[in-house]
């Protein structure tokens, strides 16, 4: 079997990512952010009425964003930068006000290496914030990072999350089967 290099492999897993999103998620591809591939955006409302829609008992509305970033070799300063830029534009799309219940944000990086000072942050990272004493909802940031060193099978593919982040680590280890 020919060996493929990291940057064919992680292309495919980012192909593998997206065409598992495009079933859920509506999908924004990136070319002028440095690294940012694509945001996955996702919308859910649930709405309780009784007798006809005007007397609506309650109304929940429900976001996540994925923010799929490709880094070759993921440092501290390309962290920081990814996620200075994720912090500035998710707020841009996200609808809070009172029937907003919560807001996922996922950075979510794919690389071929990294540093540990990188890893360290990532997993490290609690970003959480209520609005209105969360009446009108909550925002959390889900982390992970995807390391991919040959071929894209599971043995191969090494996977951090923050504490927040282990249902996208789940989900990510169905998707690489």
């Amino acid at each position: 079997m020919a060996d493929m290099d990291n940057s064919t492999v992680n292309n495919s897993i980012v192909e593998k990512l997206l065409n598992s999103f495009k079933s859920y998620y509506n999908i924004n591809f990136f070319d002028e952010v440095p690294y940012l591939v694509a945001r996955c955006d996702y919308f859910e409302k649930a709405e309780k009425f009784m007798v006809s829609k005007k007397a609506n008992l309650w109304t929940a509305n429900a976001e996540e964003f994925i923010y799929l970033f490709y880094v070759p070799n993921l440092t501290e300063s390309i962290y920081e930068v990814c996620m200075k830029y994720v912090a500035e534009a998710w707020p841009k799309e996200a609808h809070i006000g009172p029937d907003h219940m919560y807001t996922y944000v996922t950075p979510l990086f794919v690389c071929d290496d990294y540093e540990p000072a990188a890893a360290k942050k990532l997993k490290r990272c609690r970003i959480y914030k209520s609005y209105k004493f969360s009446f009108h909802g909550w925002m959390e940031y889900h982390t992970a990072l995807i390391v991919v060193s040959r071929g894209d099978s599971r043995d191969n593919v090494k996977l951090f999350s923050n504490s927040r982040g282990v249902c996208v680590k789940k989900m990510i280890l169905k998707v690489l089967g």
